[in-house]
């Protein structure tokens, strides 16, 4: 890439953003754009309203529509002594799971002594470009609301 920028990610503030609970109210929920490059909006991805697991829509840019939904588990486990944390990506029905983003322990003496995380993400190979950057974007908002 030369030294380009390939990827923007960016979130607006929201100062009451960040709970489950409190993302029914649209001024409340956290929301990521993703440009791909830079200055060109291919999609983003939305806090959705839920009481206990944290769930996120994906959207492309040239629709309103979810397009894919990522359900987290009902305990988001944070700090030293958690194991592999799953958000499982589902196709727009919900019916269909395609994907993972899951948060990896990566020893405790790094979790507990280092903010550094490791993540992984998993998708077939034949989804569209623009909704893999939009999942990448998701790991993004993900590390910032929980790890």
């Amino acid at each position: 890439n030369m030294g380009q920028e390939v990827m923007s990610v960016r979130r607006d503030f929201k100062c009451c953003a960040g709970c489950c609970w409190i993302a029914c109210c649209n001024a409340c929920q956290f929301e990521l754009i993703i440009e791909a490059p830079p200055g060109n909006v291919v999609g983003s991805v939305r806090q959705e309203c839920s009481y206990l697991p944290p769930n996120y829509t994906l959207r492309l840019a040239d629709s309103d529509q979810p397009v894919l939904y990522v359900d987290g588990p009902i305990c988001v486990c944070q700090g030293a002594w958690c194991c592999e944390q799953e958000f499982k990506v589902m196709t727009s029905e919900r019916q269909n799971q395609i994907g993972v983003i899951s948060k990896h322990f990566s020893g405790l003496i790094k979790e507990y002594f280092t903010d550094a995380d490791n993540f992984g993400v998993q998708f077939p190979l034949d989804l569209d470009v623009r909704l893999k950057a939009v999942m990448l974007g998701a790991v993004f908002l993900i590390d910032f609301m929980f790890f």
